[in-house]
């Protein structure tokens, strides 16, 4: 019965050929996917544990990923359904809601950067503190 069933979607397939243009498009749509696939399989396969022991700059990019990578299927799905995924306003808010804490995320990653001290700014700081215009005054006046 397989022998059969094989036979007959060989035959199908024969007679109903994909045209060259579709057949690019799943390909790159494959290759896309496989590329998506590989870039989530070391997050999907920590533990719990090892999660939540991450830092929390790197859970807070892990999430947005995982919002990118569902609004991406998203897309997706709405193209495959036919409908300009551009023109659906629900989608269109979410994608602008990620972008903002994306762009959160990448503030927040140059704070942790740029955390440190100037060191240029703070001698300037003292050394004008520290300044006294009355001293100042009786040196110029010394060196005259």
């Amino acid at each position: 019965m397989t022998d059969s069933a094989s036979t007959t979607a060989e035959k199908a397939s024969e007679n109903a050929t994909i045209p060259p243009e579709v057949v690019a498009k799943l390909k790159t749509f494959n290759d896309a996917l496989t590329a998506l696939e590989n870039a989530l399989e070391p997050h999907l396969k920590a533990d719990f544990e090892e999660h939540m022991n991450r830092d929390p700059t790197e859970l807070a990019r892990i999430d947005l990923m995982s919002l990118f990578t569902v609004n991406s299927l998203s897309w997706s799905l709405l193209a495959l359904k036919g409908q300009d995924p551009r023109k659906n306003e629900a989608l269109q808010a979410e994608l602008d809601r990620t972008k903002a804490y994306g762009n959160r995320l990448k503030i927040e990653e140059s704070r942790r950067e740029h955390s440190g001290v100037n060191e240029k700014v703070a001698k300037a700081l003292v050394r004008n503190a520290l300044f006294d215009a009355q001293e100042y005054g009786d040196k110029k006046k010394t060196k005259k």
